[in-house]
């Protein structure tokens, strides 16, 4: 009678024997490639030999190709996921951002959960910890890097739904976006050129030119990574034009970089320069000492956490200490809504969608347009 065969990734009758007087275990598994192996493992008692047989049969079964199951970890998981093809379609900075969430709070946290142990209940729990602890905004990330991962174990087989679809949502506790009025921009632009000719605590002259870096910000409404990869030939001065095409990184060595794209596709754009920037911009081609548009002081790629630091130098004991180069693209996209509509908000911030601006970037109206006149007409109809 011919032998029959094994079910794909399981394993067949354990045999205990004793090879040289040592109590053995021995069976016969078929992996996932379908090919069927020999096994055996040795310990001091033949039922602990059996016991750890299992254990590496089930190890073997759970490497085999990198396939995962359900005794396969979060961790075990989530490594594999960063391996994924899917990753090269994430920027530097996002990729970054997923592996520190997921070794610093991830793995800790939720690392040894099996897969077969990842229920939604136990899931959520964890998330509104994680929300409690470090935020809605980490919180959002460790859900997205787990719903990958579990998208991932359920491609493989490991369980049966992703539990991260059945969660609520991380409460965001948003604020209104507020965004500085023409009023703020103009005093915030008077302080940060004031700034750049007043000398520095050892009576050295400084080198940060906030002020031009400003003009840029207020007449763009772009990223400051965004401007910090101008080269000069991004700058058309013939049209009066600059193409927003790339932006700064910290990459894969830690070291800055310009990545050949912005944020995201929608945010390559072509924007017409109000005359006041295109002066400024005019008068540093001149200035130039090397392609940047707007360098360090030796020349290279300004990191951007020197201009965080600068700017809250700059602002340093006046009204607008709480104001970010992120408050700017606000003002920006406020204005262009207030003077222009929505739309053009949308275009020049490069957004895809105007949900985005209106949600994110745009100050809420303070009053409503007056359409008294239009509401009138219900009277008037009937008179």
């Amino acid at each position: 009678m011919p032998r029959p065969h094994l079910d794909l990734e399981s394993w067949g009758k354990i045999r205990r024997v004793r090879v040289a007087g040592k109590p053995t275990a021995v069976a016969y598994y078929r992996d996932s490639t379908g090919k069927r192996r020999k096994m055996q493992r040795q310990a001091k008692t033949l039922a602990e030999a059996e016991r750890v047989l299992i254990r590496a049969m089930k190890k073997a079964l759970a490497d085999a190709d990198g396939d995962l199951n359900a005794d396969s970890t979060v961790q075990q998981a989530g490594e594999a996921w960063f391996r994924e093809p899917e990753l090269d379609d994430y920027s530097v900075q996002t990729r970054r951002t997923y592996r520190r969430v997921f070794d610093n709070l991830l793995v800790g946290g939720f690392g040894d959960v099996r897969m077969k142990e990842a229920s939604v209940p136990r899931v959520d729990r964890f998330m509104k910890r994680v929300a409690t602890d470090h935020g809605p905004s980490t919180a959002k990330t460790a859900r997205t890097i787990l719903s990958h991962i579990f998208a991932l174990a359920v491609r493989h087989g490991a369980m049966p739904a992703n539990p991260v679809v059945s969660l609520g949502k991380v409460a965001s506790g948003k604020k209104p976006v507020e965004a500085p009025s023409v009023s703020d921009i103009a005093a915030m632009r008077w302080i940060m050129h004031m700034y750049d000719i007043t000398p520095d605590k050892r009576g050295a002259k400084r080198t940060a030119e906030l002020g031009d870096l400003f003009d840029m910000l207020i007449a763009t409404g772009a990223r400051p990574g965004e401007i910090m990869a101008l080269s000069w030939d991004d700058i058309d001065f013939t049209d009066g034009t600059v193409a927003i095409a790339k932006t700064t990184v910290i990459g894969e060595d830690g070291k800055l970089t310009v990545q050949e794209h912005p944020k995201s596709d929608a945010g390559r754009r072509v924007l017409t320069l109000p005359r006041y920037a295109v002066d400024m911009l005019t008068r540093r081609r001149v200035e130039a000492f090397c392609e940047w548009v707007f360098p360090s002081s030796t020349g290279t790629l300004r990191w951007s956490h020197n201009l965080r630091r600068q700017w809250r130098e700059a602002l340093e004991g006046t009204p607008y200490l709480a104001v970010t180069p992120r408050s700017i693209r606000k003002a920006v996209a406020t204005r262009i809504r207030d003077v222009m509509g929505v739309q053009a908000a949308q275009e020049q911030l490069g957004h895809a969608s105007s949900v985005v601006t209106t949600k994110h970037y745009i100050q809420p109206l303070a009053q409503a347009p007056d359409v008294s006149g239009a509401l009138m007409g219900w009277v008037e109809s009937s008179e």
